[in-house]
């Protein structure tokens, strides 16, 4: 399947949100409600003229992705040129792993394809900023989980789209 195929028949965040169940919708909005961006990336995320499609795959029930989702809403707010797509951890493995070159014991979600306007691969983003590999998960993992670490995730996507 390709990506825009991908793409359009994924669902959008307020479809994944109502099939949340009740407790992983608190957890969203409760990680919503304090994502805090720097105006320095505020002005980075605005400043991208090109439209890009991101392609997540995602499970309301993994904590990665309650940390990663509204995130990427709130980079959506600020730029219009963003859309959003998101499917199944299921359809991401069968289709999106092997796009982006994933072995199967290294799949996770979240897994971000992001897509140029033609829908052609531009970068990807997977599980959690790379640089936690540095610093040790285990540091900043409560802080992650509650949304505190919005900062890192927005870093991280916009060095790989270039901005």
């Amino acid at each position: 399947m390709e990506y825009k195929e991908l793409f359009e028949t994924g669902m959008s965040f307020d479809t994944f949100f109502s099939i949340a169940s009740a407790s992983e919708k608190e957890k969203i909005k409760e990680i919503a409600s304090v994502v805090k961006i720097k105006d320095e990336y505020i002005e980075r995320i605005k400043k991208i003229d090109k439209k890009y499609n991101f392609l997540l795959s995602a499970e309301s029930w993994c904590p990665y992705v309650r940390a990663t989702v509204p995130v990427l809403m709130k980079m959506i707010e600020l730029n219009p040129n963003i859309k959003l797509s998101i499917i199944t951890e299921g359809r991401g493995f069968k289709f999106l792993r092997e796009k982006l070159g994933i072995p199967e014991e290294k799949y996770v979600v979240p897994t971000l394809a992001i897509l140029d306007e033609n829908f052609n691969f531009a970068a990807r983003y997977i599980g959690r900023p790379s640089k936690y590999r540095n610093i040790g998960f285990e540091n900043v993992s409560s802080e992650y989980f509650k949304g505190h670490r919005s900062d890192d995730i927005v870093e991280e996507i916009l060095e790989r789209m270039g901005y």
